[in-house]
């Protein structure tokens, strides 16, 4: 695997990232943008979900980007209660797309808790990409979306010990979808993960690897 540190502009301002793809490969790559959990309660893009996926996906033949959101790390702005964040992704996502090797037709989205909130909020974002894989994301963001009206397979993870989301709540909030997620229910993981990163990281990387490539 190979990693390469990169800025790109969004919404008038400079971000950081991370991207991370396969030492060598053959054809066109899908890509995958990454997204953090809550920057206010230290969430970056080198929390343990964030890298475990993105590493997970460069070894299954992707190219990611994982990227600090406004006002983290070394980009530019301030935190904006995740109502302007949505610039960021986009600005990821025109990055991957234009990233040698990648295929910019076979693009996907991955967001963990606040990362999700933010890709569930955002309907121009549902137009950029193919796939989406949300990570234990707000009930109150899945209850709302208006991905709920969008026929790109979708993910949704959660751990049973997820005081953050009873994820027995997660079928009825899923059943307004035109096209009903993938729900995968992780035996023993709370909202953070931790111990549990094996068990998260290859069932996204299988799921994007099914609808990407």
């Amino acid at each position: 695997m190979r990693q390469s540190a990169v800025s790109f502009k969004a919404g008038g301002l400079s971000f950081e990232g991370v991207v991370a793809q396969p030492e060598a490969h053959v054809g066109q790559m899908p890509g995958v943008v990454v997204c953090h959990p809550h920057p206010q309660y230290g969430g970056n893009m080198d929390s343990n979900v964030v890298l475990a996926v993105a590493f997970a996906l460069a070894e299954q033949g992707f190219v990611t980007l994982r990227f600090n959101f406004r006002g983290v790390g070394s980009s530019e702005g301030q935190y904006g209660k995740g109502e302007v964040e949505q610039q960021e992704v986009m600005g990821a996502l025109e990055l991957v797309k234009a990233w040698p090797g990648v295929d910019g037709r076979r693009l996907g989205v991955a967001g963990y808790s606040f990362g999700a909130s933010v890709v569930l909020g955002s309907p121009a974002l549902h137009r950029k990409a193919r796939a989406f894989a949300l990570i234990s994301p707000p009930m109150r963001a899945l209850e709302t979306t208006k991905l709920r009206t969008n026929t790109h397979p979708t993910l949704v993870i959660a751990g049973d010990r997820d005081k953050l989301l009873q994820s027995g709540q997660l079928p009825a909030a899923l059943e307004s979808f035109a096209y009903p997620p993938t729900c995968h229910v992780v035996a023993g993981a709370d909202h953070f993960w931790f111990g549990y990163e094996s068990q998260l990281a290859p069932r996204v990387a299988e799921f994007f690897s099914e609808t990407l490539k």
